[in-house]
């Protein structure tokens, strides 16, 4: 028997380890793969499969194993609570995502039975007549024990797949034995789905011997909170490592065999989440921003073009399905990491379908949050205030206040221009720069101000930075900035910061590049006035920058800025 992986780990439920070892004792030259994840390939709902096992003269068995020492139907639920979803569902749901992609990907496969059974090997199971299960669709208690050899288990098992192919019109024997090629070909597919991964234990310590040496000592506690205590807090500026964190927990919950999500608010750190996490190729780890992750497990495909009224009747929308609770079953995470949890959190509609995702809700369940609560303006500051006093209540805490990304000078400017919280920053990591860190230049017009990007833009080449690791970011909105006339006239290559593998300088708005981060930012379209202007957002522009900063404001504003920074070495004083 080829056991993929040859051990299994004795955290795992009691049940698998009953048929592991069975089967493990057999001397059928068969493909046994525990533990696979088709969340990928299933919009990354939940759709585990215990066992695949893969008989070459008779196609391929998605075994579902149930581990409690009762289970059953009463007719309108599965009972004990536990059992959130009918097993046999499961199984088939998994197996019909199994045979898609399969499919998909090997062309060879299409003619290979792929069938289901469930087995409870601690449990006495007899099929309820009002439920559509045929008896070769489970083993039970007293059969399992039955089969005292290796041999007997897989010789019953093969039994069941043959009744199986026999009673579905729509599936044809399997003609020919499956070659050693075809064998490998299945092993390799399976590779990215696979839960367990023991070979790969060599790799996460050389992580995280790699991040130990990025992490400040501020930053380690967190790891130890996090394996400690089932709900975490970590407050904190910008630039205190939080996404970082938040990535690291993420990972290493999904190596302990966990389902987990990592959300956050704003699209493009979503984006570079969801890259992130995707590198790992660990099928039980799904990251991206909180509504893109969302509408994928329930299913909604947004308009090409959505309008207000479809996000803002979006959250009912979700929370309508996620009330199924098979939909609900296939959606929810063991660990979340909520990073930019001020934003959720402030908002009630949106936290309300992320709190359907955690197992236990906000009280129970077991998550990271992460969240700068002291510098950020929002429309739901109430709702924030409330929710943050019930997540404080339940969780472990931790305060991060030591800037690792700005130098000093950088995150001065922006604790001088922004009217942030003067307690932010216990200090700063990165101490120098020299005088040509950052620096304001005030435009007269738009075409003045093109010209004055370029020149920074030169600058910054001229010192030696590339394309990529330039940043233009618009005060304001896309529509009202100068970076349509800078495209026009500019010779350079401009790319959506959205096209992280593009060549180019980048560009986005403040408001949309919140949580990243490049070498040179230059942020332009700047009008200060002592009405209607959100200083805040200098908060969140100027504290992207890691080695230079230039700021462009319209001549308009000059007295403005003065007042500011003349009312802020007062306040200092």
């Amino acid at each position: 028997m080829h056991m993929i992986p040859v051990f299994i780990d004795e955290s795992a439920p009691l049940g698998e380890i009953d048929v592991f070892r069975k089967l493990e004792s057999s001397g059928h030259d068969w493909i046994v793969i525990h533990s696979l994840d088709l969340a990928p390939y299933n919009n990354y709902r939940r759709t585990e499969i215990d066992f695949v096992i893969l008989i070459p003269d008779v196609g391929i068995l998605c075994v579902e194993v149930k581990s409690h020492r009762e289970i059953g139907f009463d007719g309108s639920r599965w009972y004990p609570d536990s059992v959130t979803k009918s097993p046999f569902r499961q199984a088939q749901d998994a197996r019909f995502a199994l045979r898609r992609r399969l499919v998909g990907r090997l062309s060879a496969f299409a003619h290979v039975p792929v069938i289901h059974c469930c087995i409870f090997p601690r449990a006495d199971f007899a099929v309820p007549a009002n439920v559509s299960i045929q008896s070769f669709e489970v083993m039970d208690r007293r059969r399992f024990a039955g089969c005292g050899t290796g041999e007997a288990f897989c010789d019953a098992l093969k039994r069941m797949a043959q009744l199986a192919i026999g009673a579905d019109p729509q599936i044809s024997p399997l003609k020919v034995l499956l070659s050693a090629f075809h064998r490998d070909e299945f092993i390799n597919f399976c590779f990215p789905i696979r839960k367990r991964r023991p070979e790969k234990a060599a790799e996460i310590l050389h992580r995280e011997a790699e991040l130990e040496k990025l992490l400040r000592e501020q930053q380690r506690p967190v790891l130890r909170l996090t394996d400690n205590n089932p709900r975490v807090l970590v407050e904190g500026g910008a630039g205190t490592g939080k996404s970082l964190i938040g990535i690291e927990v993420a990972r290493r919950k999904a190596a302990q065999g966990l389902r987990v999500g990592y959300l956050c608010f704003n699209r493009l750190i979503g984006n570079w989440a969801a890259r992130e996490l995707a590198a790992d190729n660990h099928p039980d780890l799904i990251g991206g921003s909180a509504f893109s992750v969302l509408m994928s497990l329930t299913g909604i495909d947004p308009p090409n073009d959505p309008d207000a009224d479809f996000w803002a009747q979006l959250p009912l929308l979700i929370q309508d399905r996620l009330t199924d609770p098979a939909c609900a079953h296939d959606a929810r995470f063991d660990y979340l990491v909520i990073d930019e949890a001020q934003d959720i959190l402030a908002r009630p509609d949106l936290l309300d379908c992320v709190r359907l995702l955690i197992d236990g809700d906000l009280i129970g369940g077991s998550y990271l949050m992460l969240g700068d609560f002291r510098n950020q303006v929002l429309t739901g500051a109430d709702e924030l205030k409330a929710n943050l006093v019930e997540v404080r209540h339940q969780a472990a805490r931790w305060l991060l206040t030591e800037n690792c990304r700005n130098y000093k000078s950088i995150g001065q400017v922006a604790m001088t221009l922004s009217m942030a919280d003067r307690s932010t920053y216990s200090g700063y990591m990165r101490q120098g720069g020299g005088l040509q860190t950052w620096d304001l230049t005030m435009y007269e017009d738009a075409k003045d101000q093109v010209r004055k990007i370029s020149e920074c833009i030169d600058l910054a080449l001229d010192s030696g930075f590339r394309d990529e690791e330039i940043t233009v970011l618009s005060f304001g909105a896309e529509q009202k900035s100068v970076l349509p006339l800078l495209w026009e006239q500019s010779q350079r290559r401009f790319v959506s910061a959205a096209q992280f593998e593009a060549k180019g300088i980048r560009w986005s708005t403040v408001s949309a590049y919140k949580g990243l981060e490049n070498k040179v930012i230059i942020i332009t379209d700047v009008m200060p006035s002592d009405s209607g202007f959100n200083r805040h957002r200098f908060y969140t522009g100027i504290t992207r920058a890691i080695e230079r900063l230039y700021i462009l404001c319209h001549a308009s504003g000059k007295s403005q800025l003065v007042e500011w920074v003349a009312f802020a070495g007062k306040d200092n004083e």
